[in-house]
């Protein structure tokens, strides 16, 4: 009897593992542990990039109204070139010369003359003996009428003078038919047949232009 107990109790046992393992064999495995994923890292962002100085051009900066025109700086003429709207002629004897300016004017304009060496080295030391403003009409010598008279300063004591003188309106023309006889008044008319005539005649002379009358 007790040894059936036995049998009895060992078969019971036998029978309780191969239970326990059929359930550990159909059991679902258990899940293993997910793997964990370090979070990604945040890198910092690249600041653009700034141009050097020696790529970038340099910046001109703007003018705030209307910029101011520059006038243009002013070149003088050099030695006996005259000066724009002027007028100089070399004269017969060795460096002498008459100047008008401006070379043209009309009636009632005024004209500056600069007279230099005009006159004959045998007469006292002056620049002419005379200065004449003279017309299509009129000439110095005989019988010429002389046009008209242009005062000068200093007429003495310099080889160099200077006039200034109003155009006018007549001058006194020649007679070449009346030997001695009356001198003609001419008007003055608009023309490029004038000019400044030093005296004696032919010493020194200068074309001058009226341009109305």
């Amino acid at each position: 009897m007790p040894a059936f107990k036995s049998v009895s109790t060992l078969g019971a046992a036998c029978a309780m593992t191969a239970v326990l393992a059929a359930c550990t064999s159909n059991s679902p495995a258990a899940p293993s542990p997910a793997a964990t994923t370090p979070a990604a890292t945040t890198q910092p962002s690249t600041p653009a990039a700034t141009p050097s100085a020696s790529s970038s051009p340099a910046a001109t900066p703007s003018v705030a109204g209307t910029p101011v025109a520059v006038a243009p700086v002013a070149t003088s003429s050099g030695p006996g070139t005259p000066a724009p709207g002027c007028a100089t002629r070399e004269g017969s004897l060795p460096g002498s010369s008459i100047t008008v300016c401006p070379d043209a004017a009309p009636v009632g304009g005024v004209v500056h003359v600069t007279v230099k060496g005009c006159a004959p080295g045998d007469m006292p030391a002056m620049a002419a003996a005379a200065l004449a403003f003279l017309g299509p009409g009129s000439w110095l010598g005989t019988d010429g009428g002389g046009g008209a008279n242009v005062p000068f300063y200093p007429q003495t004591g310099s080889a160099e003078a200077t006039a200034t003188f109003t155009i006018p309106v007549t001058y006194t023309g020649g007679n070449e038919n009346e030997k001695g006889g009356h001198y003609p008044t001419l008007t003055v008319k608009p023309g490029t047949s004038y000019s400044f005539v030093t005296d004696p005649a032919g010493g020194c002379n200068v074309p001058f232009t009226v341009t109305a009358g």
